[in-house]
Order: C-alpha cells, then structure tokens, then sequence
C-alpha cells in the first residue's frame, strides 16, 4: 500500500487502479523513483525514463551505481503525481532489472528519453518490464 508522504487524512478514499489505468499512468510520464539495492544498502534514486514496448528503459551513465547493482535484481520504479487538494497517484512497477543488450535495440531505437547525456559519457539502459504493476489513487471527499 502506498505511503503518499505518509498522510492518509481521516475521510480520504483510497482506490486500487487497474493494471490498465497503471500502465498508461506510467506511460504518460516521465520520471520517478527507482529503488535498488546497492552494496551500501537500499537506495532510490529520481529518474527519467522512456516506455517502449512491454519495457521500461532508463539510460543512465555507467559510473552511476545503478548501472552495476540493478541487472538481474529486483527493481521497483515508483511513479507519483497529482495535487494535495484534489487527488494524488501512485504507481508502482516491480520487477527483475536487465541490462540492455543488441536484442534490446528496436526498443531502445523507439524510446523517447527525455534526457540526453553528452557524447563523451558512455551510458547503458537498464530495462525494467511494465507487467507487474500497482497503484493507487487518493482522493479528498
């Protein structure tokens, strides 16, 4: 169950979203949360990140932690939005990390990553698949 800050106020109704409303939740946004478990503990760290396909993709650069702790482990990417005053959302998408590979190309080829790193910077795409996905939305009475 998600926290929202850690504030649920007396009178809020909380409604689980669809599998459907989760994906086009995530996939009409941009950024969020990853969390991982890197050699110092649990982390999470604020990214961008591209839907293409059944995949999430996030182009890191490859001194990031991320890059070497996160293939092959369970990843969750947290995505959240919406106003206090009105309702708020959240979205959870968990799963095992894979590090893109050759086969990953026409996905990575159709992503639209709203990040750009500089030429000099090598980076790899981590990819995350959108199939086990939760969420919730919080709305005032």
């Amino acid at each position: 169950m998600p926290s929202f800050g850690g504030r649920v106020s007396p009178g809020e109704r909380l409604r689980r979203l669809s599998p459907h409303e989760c994906k086009a939740w995530v996939c009409s946004h941009h950024e969020g949360r990853l969390g991982y478990q890197s050699g110092r503990g649990h982390r999470s760290v604020v990214v961008f990140y591209a839907v293409a396909g059944d995949q999430i993709l996030v182009r890191l650069p490859d001194y990031n932690d991320i890059v070497h702790y996160a293939p092959g482990a369970e990843i969750s990417l947290a995505v959240d939005g919406g106003t206090p005053a009105a309702h708020r959302e959240t979205v959870t998408v968990t799963g095992t990390a894979e590090l893109a590979e050759s086969t990953h190309r026409p996905l990575i080829d159709q992503a639209a990553f709203e990040e750009d790193w500089p030429s000099d910077v090598r980076t790899s795409v981590i990819c995350l698949p959108l199939n086990t996905v939760e969420g919730f939305e919080l709305r005032d009475p």
